[in-house]
């Protein structure tokens, strides 16, 4: 899989639509740091509407939207905080149990959303308990901490970002179910060797 481009000082990240209720992400130049925004452009790396947009279209359970909503809020971005963070902005310090208890979710619905969230691409495991979402799409920052964000993403092979069109959540979910069943019918009939009882040795008289 290709890594996602640097947006260096000066370029923006647009999305298009596909034709196929999807979109394809892009970098180009922009003039200062303005937004993109028409007919047929839309989005910026601080473009929150765009994001927005994406959530709204899908069909996904109201507990994805929960968890992603609340690793958004967990993301600080201000500045003011820098002294007293744990990590690094642009990084959320948090943990399924964490998220569960925040939510006021199961451990099965947390896991899903996260796992989903990962697939497509909006966030990754930084290390043990922190996260990182990804910088393309939900760190407002200046173009320097941008570039370094983005460089952290693809030296961890963070994976590429898709913009999911509608209906993706419960294909995936089809798709992952189909795994499940493939891998469990597989696990049957693997052939089982029945190991013989070995005799006790009888010892000679004396």
């Amino acid at each position: 899989m290709e890594q996602l481009p640097i947006v260096r000082p000066g370029e923006r990240v647009v999305a298009r639509s596909d034709g196929k209720g999807g979109l394809i992400l892009g970098v180009e130049k922009i003039q200062g740091r303005e937004f993109a925004a028409s007919a047929e452009v839309s989005g910026y790396v601080l473009d929150a509407r765009l994001l927005l947009n994406v959530l709204g279209s899908l069909k996904m359970p109201g507990s994805w939207f929960q968890v992603w909503c609340k690793l958004m809020a967990l993301q600080d971005a201000n500045r003011a905080h820098d002294k007293d963070r744990d990590v690094p902005r642009g990084f959320v310090k948090t943990n399924q149990r964490d998220l569960q208890a925040r939510c006021n979710l199961s451990v099965a619905s947390v896991s899903e959303a996260s796992q989903f969230f990962a697939h497509i691409g909006w966030m990754r495991t930084a290390k043990r308990g922190i996260l990182q979402l990804n910088p393309w799409l939900t760190v407002a920052g200046t173009s320097g901490e941008q570039e370094k964000w983005q460089k952290l993403w693809n030296a961890a092979d963070g994976p590429a970002c898709i913009i999911p069109h509608a209906d993706y959540p419960t294909e995936w979910r089809r798709a992952r179910e189909a795994e499940k069943k493939a891998a469990e019918a597989a696990r049957r009939k693997e052939k089982v060797v029945t190991l013989r009882q070995r005799r006790p040795v009888r010892r000679a008289s004396a």
